[in-house]
């Protein structure tokens, strides 16, 4: 029996035979053409393209189709890869300069460009390397005329394994033999991952070299809670997790007859739960969530993959349909959290690479930096929200200072003033509130309170910055601890602050969506937890067991502990997992 620990990407448990996807190691060899034959090579290169940019039409509709439009605009993003002079250009060139096949020439170029997204700090935007190689397999077929199905062999439901899967694999698989699939490479916020998502097909990625540890036929359990494959499992194993599955498929059942009822404990005290929306990834039991408000819209995805910043009207379009939804219940818009690395492709100036973009120019530094963006994006959104019944939250990302605050609450009513001056006044009022997720910010929180409505804590950048911990470094992602002593006690000094304010505050951190902390996270008086999806029924659930007088004598023991060992210890004591 062998396990390997991996990142879980879809939830759900997986059990059957191994069916490994053997990795495409066809070698280009550098064939030098004459000149003569350079216009020659251009035209196929060019009709590659061509046939390339209908497969992805027709892919998008069969998305489209599949998951729906969410989903399909994936797809968009091998499309502007299709048309990027960084790669079509560059294999032009090597073609007429360097006097290469264009096989050879895409293959140089594609290699050429993934160095780029390697170095490249932040996991979103180096994951942008597969979308390069998928597409770069797309256009290598077409100029070969010779299309791959690495899923015909399939003859009974199996477990995919692979070093990696593109987006144009994943497609595929809905309709195949597939329980669900590992991969060696890749992280949550791949495509790959997404479509895994969208499909409920559990998913573990980022297992190094499970693919050279498994054989084809081998029994494989894939856990896509935790993140783990066990290969080849002991019988007692094997007997346990079958029994897993069966309580997990049934809890899941269960889950649905709870929607309607209130979001409280099991004595009376409410809690909001908000849920985390993206509108390119819509679940299917939205519907059924009764969510209080939507707690976190992230806006970054409408400036990704682009050259030029969105318009106000593109986000104008996508801040009102999203609203909607949500009839007059609370709607938390983020300002765009854009990192330094994105910078030079939002025609804003050529920039140094930045060391360490995490700590860099980002969130409200670059609005700071660039107005125009922040300008343009309130606008939208103040705009949206004279459309729209729901009530409207601004919430600025990465502040570290009142003084960041003060600048764009100045902005903003600029923007309502000018906004209603052209007869566009919101029909409920637009709420600003400032994320805290900076050391600095938590320990000032005197100041700002006065300059916000309310607050909502970033536990996913707030551990990494009070532990100094990168928690996309692998190196030392086990120091990554919600459970450290100064985490639980600066969320209580936040909640503290912010009662004595009579400021709401809210989670919208993995760590709202982690069922053993929601104790910990009631009882020290947190108001809402945004919650992601595929968690917000879970965490419902474990919301309506609890008891707040436990729960709050629970957080006061934990804030008096002196290591997260012992933390770890009462939240498993608690959480009945010893």
């Amino acid at each position: 029996m062998i396990i390997v620990k991996g990142i879980a990407a879809s939830p759900g448990i997986a059990i059957g035979p191994a069916y490994l996807v053997k990795p495409d190691n066809t070698a280009i060899e550098r064939r030098k053409i004459p000149s003569t034959n350079i216009g020659w090579e251009l035209r196929r290169f060019d009709e590659a393209v061509e046939k390339s940019m209908a497969d992805l039409e027709a892919s998008q509709a069969q998305v489209k189709t599949l998951f729906g439009s969410k989903y399909a605009k994936l797809i968009a993003a091998h499309k502007l890869i299709l048309t990027d002079p960084l790669l079509i250009t560059a294999v032009k060139e090597k073609i007429e300069k360097e006097q290469i096949s264009a096989e050879y020439a895409l293959s140089c170029a594609a290699r050429e460009l993934t160095v780029k997204f390697d170095a490249l700090k932040e996991e979103r935007f180096r994951e942008r390397k597969y979308d390069l190689a998928d597409v770069a397999k797309r256009l290598f077929e077409n100029l070969t005329q010779k299309k791959q199905n690495k899923f015909s062999a399939i003859k009974e439901p199996s477990i995919i394994i692979a070093h990696n899967l593109f987006p144009s694999d994943t497609i595929n698989l809905k309709s195949k033999n597939v329980l669900g699939f590992a991969t060696d490479i890749g992280g949550k916020t791949s495509h790959t991952a997404l479509l895994a998502q969208s499909m409920q097909m559990p998913a573990v990625v980022g297992l190094s070299d499970a693919s050279s540890q498994i054989k084809d036929g081998d029994l494989v359990i894939l856990d896509g809670e935790i993140g783990v494959i066990i290969i080849n499992p002991e019988p007692k194993i094997l007997k346990e997790y079958k029994a897993e599955q069966i309580k997990i498929d049934k809890a899941e059942e269960s889950l649905q007859q709870i929607s309607s009822l209130p979001n409280e404990t099991s004595d009376g005290h409410k809690v909001s739960l908000y849920i985390n929306y993206d509108p390119r990834r819509d679940f299917k039991a939205w519907d059924n969530f009764r969510s209080d408000g939507l707690g976190l819209l992230r806006t970054e995805f409408i400036y990704m993959d682009r050259f030029d910043p969105p318009t106000e009207e593109e986000q104008y379009q996508i801040y009102k349909k999203t609203a909607l939804r949500f009839d007059k219940r609370p709607v938390t818009i983020r300002l765009a959290d854009l990192g330094g690395d994105k910078i030079t492709q939002l025609g804003l100036g050529r920039r140094e690479k930045e060391d360490n973009p995490f700590m860099g120019c980002r969130g409200v530094r670059l609005f700071l930096k660039y107005p125009e963006l922040m300008y343009t994006q309130l606008r939208a959104i103040v705009r949206a929200s004279a459309e729209v019944e729901a009530r409207i939250k601004i919430m600025i990302p990465m502040v570290s200072s009142v003084e960041e605050v003060k600048e764009v609450k100045k902005v903003l009513k600029a923007v309502i003033k000018e906004m209603e001056d052209q007869g566009k006044t919101p029909r409920q009022p637009v709420s600003l509130g400032a994320m805290i997720e900076v050391p600095s910010a938590a320990l000032s929180l005197d100041g700002i309170l006065p300059e916000v409505d309310f607050v909502s804590i970033g536990t996913n950048d707030l551990i990494q910055y009070l532990i100094a911990v990168d928690r996309v470094n692998q190196e030392v992602a086990e120091l990554y601890d919600p459970c450290h002593p100064a985490v639980l006690r600066t969320i209580n000094f936040i909640v503290q602050a912010c009662r004595k304010k009579g400021k709401p505050v809210s989670i919208c951190g993995e760590m709202a969506s982690d069922p053993d902390m929601v104790p910990f996270l009631i009882g020290l008086g947190v108001d809402i937890l945004s919650l992601s999806p595929r968690m917000f029924l879970r965490i419902k659930s474990a919301l309506r067991g609890l008891n707040f007088e436990d729960c709050s004598n629970l957080a006061q023991a934990a804030i008096l502990m002196s290591s997260s060992e012992e933390i770890r210890n009462l939240k498993d004591t608690y959480n009945g997992n010893e």
